[in-house]
């Protein structure tokens, strides 16, 4: 039995990213006002060890700026137009600090899966400083589901928190991937949904964890995931998949 409610099953990944900038508070505010109850969101550190919400390891592809997220103090990341290349009507979107959307979160209550990103050298680093900021912000909110494809930045979440809820991030199989689950009392696989057929379904299954799959934007493939046994799905479409699901 899972420890979430997945109500509706949809995942709202990086917010509502089809109508806002991915990894701002204007698409995860579209996300909750569409009615979605699941927010994904991508966390790494700046230079000065601040975790912030960008998905990219290099600022070009959704701010006005270029270079490495970590080579910037948080005083110069926080200036930065982070919507302009969306829409110039999101202009004036920043990157959001981890604390920025604690905060968000406390007026449009949504349970959160923070994916850590890998930053080559940084693996305990931005798993510590993001406990750091859960143990001390979070407090009152559902517990978030923290995941990562580094299977370091998992072992290190685990070593400083017996009690963080594991998530673990699959894009293509490996063999370790079971006893890594398992070992780190993870609860969820976080899994490519190419990867998924109703063999691997109840393999996963089996394991008493629960499937969320990504990136899923057609409806077909989403119910046809659903009758596998999938918990919820990833999607970067949340309007057309909330007027079905």
């Amino acid at each position: 039995m899972s420890i979430f409610n997945f109500n509706p099953p949809l995942i709202a990944h990086r917010g509502a990213s089809s109508l806002a900038p991915e990894n701002t508070l204007a698409a995860f505010k579209k996300a909750y006002e569409l009615g979605a109850r699941w927010l994904e969101f991508d966390v790494m550190l700046t230079a000065d060890k601040v975790p912030v919400v960008i998905h990219d390891d290099t600022l070009e592809r959704t701010t006005c700026a270029t270079g490495r997220v970590c080579d910037y103090p948080y005083s110069y990341i926080k200036t930065l137009d982070a919507g302009t290349w969306f829409d110039p009507s999101f202009s004036k979107e920043k990157i959001p600090s981890l604390s920025q959307v604690i905060a968000f979160l406390r007026e449009h209550p949504m349970q959160v899966n923070v994916e850590l990103k890998s930053q080559e050298g940084f693996e305990e680093e931005v798993a510590v400083e993001s406990l750091k900021i859960i143990n001390e912000e979070w407090k009152d909110l559902p517990p978030p589901l923290i995941s990562s494809f580094s299977m370091q930045v998992l072992h290190h979440v685990r070593y400083h928190s017996k009690d963080a809820l594991l998530g673990i991030l699959i894009h293509d199989w490996f063999s370790e991937w079971e006893d890594i689950a398992d070992r780190l009392n993870c609860i969820t696989v976080d899994i490519n949904h190419k990867l998924l057929d109703y063999n691997q379904v109840a393999r996963i299954k089996s394991m008493n964890k629960d499937i969320l799959t990504y990136t899923v934007n057609d409806v077909a493939r989403a119910k046809e995931l659903f009758l596998m046994g999938a918990d919820a799905v990833f999607t970067d479409k949340l309007p057309e998949m909330m007027k079905v699901f």
